[in-house]
């Protein structure tokens, strides 16, 4: 005699799945903390293009930038969908051919081309350095 096996899912049982509500309780502050940030951000529309500098004056900025480690922002001059990209924080780590390499604010690495760069302005060295890691400004200076 052999056993006849029969698989039912929950579905087939009637269970309704409640989808995203069960999960709610298991996100994680940090998540939810992101996902407000983006609300936000979306709320404030797209950035407004900068006045567009010529390159020896974004030169004399990221030198300046580089040799005493001062944070700035800079926009790029690429559209995508007709806008702008949000202005980066960074600290300009150093060059090497025709690339220029950034530290993002939040610790990752990014490089351009000189003439990729519409605007740029230095920021306040204490708006960089709020809510960082410490181990991150030993690496960096």
């Amino acid at each position: 005699m052999s056993k006849k096996i029969i698989r039912v899912t929950p579905d087939q049982l009637g269970y309704k799945d409640r989808g995203k509500m069960k999960w709610k309780g298991l996100m994680l502050s940090q998540h939810l903390d992101l996902l407000r940030e983006i609300d936000e951000s979306e709320k404030m529309g797209p950035p407004i293009g900068k006045e567009k500098m010529n390159e020896i004056e974004i030169s004399e900025i990221l030198q300046i930038a580089y040799l005493d480690c001062i944070p700035i922002i800079l926009q790029a001059d690429i559209l995508k969908d007709d806008n702008f990209f949000p202005d980066l924080e960074c600290i300009v780590l150093g060059y090497h051919d025709d690339k220029i390499y950034f530290k993002l604010k939040d610790g990752r690495n990014t490089k351009c081309e000189l003439h990729q760069i519409r605007h740029i302005e230095f920021m306040d060295p204490s708006e960089w350095f709020i809510n960082r890691n410490t181990s991150l400004l030993i690496e960096v200076l």
